[in-house]
């Protein structure tokens, strides 16, 4: 047999949406089912491996969103597939959610093939609110790694959440994504005698892109899975768009318990539908002919709007880690993107705890920084995916710098082409001897505005380039990770100008201005530092709760060096409105003034003599 070796993609994660379902096998009783990702007894590939000596404590990671409909049912053991007799091991189950205590833990011995284990006890009861890690120590010896032949089970193609590794490799204590092999063997089995006869849930509910216009067709798409005891079949589901009447649908078909049906359908909008916000609910109301409980539904929300206006720029909020070498990657992504996009703005957000991070942006983490590095575009959410944050972890290793910020690239554009409500430009002045730094912000609002956001914020954010400190990078040469301690970090978030979460605007009809000042830090490099506006929603906080209404309206940025030129090109208007070319005291041709003597000459033949 050949070698199956399983790569690390070292990039710590937190909790995972499952696609896990539970199904009856053999050797459990009429009560029983597994939980799990895999769902029989297949076994694709015997033998994988870490073609490495050491304990490795693996396993699968199931989310809430699929325990909660089996609230109140109890694990009662779990069953593992393995390739080898591994003799007593630990198998383990952790609550995720609760810094990986330990909900149950038994020695083991385990067998070639699939092994039935049965905890000792009454089990574990399911509240719902959890997310599980649940696996074993799997320990690969000096005899495997010699034969080429390892002691792992696993079935089908990679899939989040199926298989990860526990420990500390770099980045602390936490799960890394395990790839290359598929689906780790292992399964929960779950007691599910106290669930009803007839009953099921809503897995997913998704109404495409946030933003609609009237008489736009939405392509709708769920998921459901019977939760309940008894094959599933007919059920009835509707429609509600606010509070209009539901519209009702019928499906027959056959889902065993524990099965997964997805739904698909296209709703309307009406022509005459308001602008502004709406919520379209999915309510599941009966299966078997049987009505379930009120609590079988879900809803979003969306917008609709009927005139938009191009954004200024897209806003890349990069959740970055100085001790992360999959960080540089993305770091030489986004530079190479930036050379060949002028259209986005970048902020790079540090890790809380490493030499650049502010205390004042460890809400952002909290929020979207599920894995180190991601990012948000538009800090906005695309349909099906679990998080708003995305990461390109398992491709910045294997792709050149030029394919990742292809990939990247593509996806700021897309967001480029979303609509706007809401203009948003900048102008100020600085000045070099006291440090003190003026923004003037103003821009032109459509009726949408209010309608879709209410109230909006304006946030401000200086970063700075050319930042010099530490960073671990990756050396494709020798293969090793190791630190470079003058790193050259650009788009580093220094500090806010206004609140973190924005500074409500006041409006003037279809239109706002306001006025910031602040004082650049002594340390902090003039001609490398730029301001980021941001225009949002206003909101006391941002929360899990209302973290989809916080994608950014429209962004923009400017440069003290531009400021500086829009400073020049103002000076006693007469005439002078446009700046034809500037020397610096190098002779050279410069796009902006220089440090020292600069040569102005404007469109009219104007010359001036600018000393910066």
């Amino acid at each position: 047999m050949s070698r199956q070796f399983i790569s690390f993609i070292l990039s710590a994660v937190a909790v995972i949406t499952a696609t896990a379902q539970p199904l009856r096998v053999e050797g459990l009783s009429s009560t029983q089912r597994v939980l799990g990702y895999t769902l029989t007894d297949d076994i694709d590939i015997n033998g994988a491996m870490f073609d490495q000596v050491g304990t490795f404590s693996i396993g699968a990671l199931i989310g809430s969103d699929m325990l909660q409909p089996y609230s109140g049912c109890r694990v009662v053991g779990m069953r593992v597939a393995v390739a080898q007799n591994l003799g007593r091991v630990r198998t383990f189950i952790y609550d995720a959610n609760d810094n990986f205590s330990v909900v149950h833990e038994q020695r083991q011995r385990l067998y070639e093939g699939w092994n039935n284990i049965f905890f000792n006890g009454d089990g574990y009861a399911i509240d719902g609110a959890e997310s599980l890690f649940f696996g074993f120590d799997y320990e690969e010896t000096q005899a495997m790694v010699d034969a080429g032949e390892g002691g792992l089970a696993c079935v089908g193609d990679d899939t989040d959440g199926a298989f990860y590794l526990y420990g500390n490799y770099g980045s602390g204590l936490a799960l890394y994504s395990i790839g290359g092999a598929g689906k780790l063997c292992v399964q929960l089995i779950v007691d599910v005698s106290s669930l009803p006869q007839n009953d099921m849930a809503i897995t997913f509910f998704d109404t495409g892109f946030k933003y609609k216009m009237p008489g736009e067709s939405i392509d709708l798409l769920a998921t459901f899975v019977n939760v309940g005891r008894d094959t599933i079949s007919n059920y009835d589901v509707s429609l509600q768009l606010d509070n209009d009447t539901p519209v009702a649908y019928h499906q027959e078909m056959l889902l065993p318990d524990g099965y997964q049906d997805t739904w698909k359908t296209t709703f309307s909008l009406p022509e005459d539908i308001g602008t502004g916000m709406h919520t379209l609910t999915l309510s599941l109301s009966a299966a078997n002919g049987e009505q379930l409980h009120e609590g079988r539904r879900q809803q979003m929300n969306f917008a609709v709007y009927r005139n938009s206006m191009q954004r200024s720029k897209v806003y890349l909020e990069v959740y970055t880690d100085s001790r992360s070498p999959l960080s540089a990657m993305l770091n030489n992504a986004v530079a190479a993107m930036t050379n060949s996009f002028p259209h986005a703005c970048v902020v790079n957000v540090h890790s809380q705890g490493t030499p650049l991070a502010i205390e004042e942006s460890s809400y952002l983490e909290q929020l979207y920084a599920y894995t180190y590095p991601s990012f948000t575009v538009n800090r906005s959410y695309f349909p099906g995916e679990a998080y708003i944050a995305y990461d390109m972890n398992d491709y910045l290793p294997v792709f050149d710098t030029s394919m990742s910020a292809a990939i990247l690239g593509d996806i700021v554009a897309q967001d480029l082409a979303t609509p706007s409500f809401a203009s948003i430009n900048l102008s100020g002045s600085y000045d070099e001897m006291t440090r003190q730094l003026t923004i003037d912000a103003e821009g032109e609002l459509l009726p949408e505005a209010a309608a879709i956001y209410g109230d909006l914020a304006l946030t401000l954010i200086i970063t700075e380039d050319n930042v010099r400190s530490p960073q671990v990078v990756y050396n494709a040469v020798t293969q090793r990770s190791t630190t470079n301690a003058a790193y050259n970090h650009n788009h580093v978030l220094r500090t806010f100008v206004t609140p973190p979460t924005g500074l409500s605007i006041n409006t003037d009809g279809d239109s706002y201005s306001a006025r910031f000042e602040t004082t650049l830090n002594a340390d902090w490099q003039t001609d490398n530092i730029s301001v980021v506006a941001l225009l949002t929603k206003a909101a006391d906080e941002v929360t899990v709760d209302n973290v989809k209404d916080m994608d950014i309206v429209n962004a923009t940025s400017i440069s003290i060096a531009e400021i500086n030129t829009l400073g020049i090109e103002t000076v006693d208007a007469d005439g002078i409105t446009t700046v034809q070319s500037c020397y610096g005291s190098d002779g050279c041709l410069h796009s902006v003034p220089v440090r020292g003597l600069n040569i102005i000459r404007h469109s009219n033949g104007t010359v001036r003599k600018v000393i910066r």
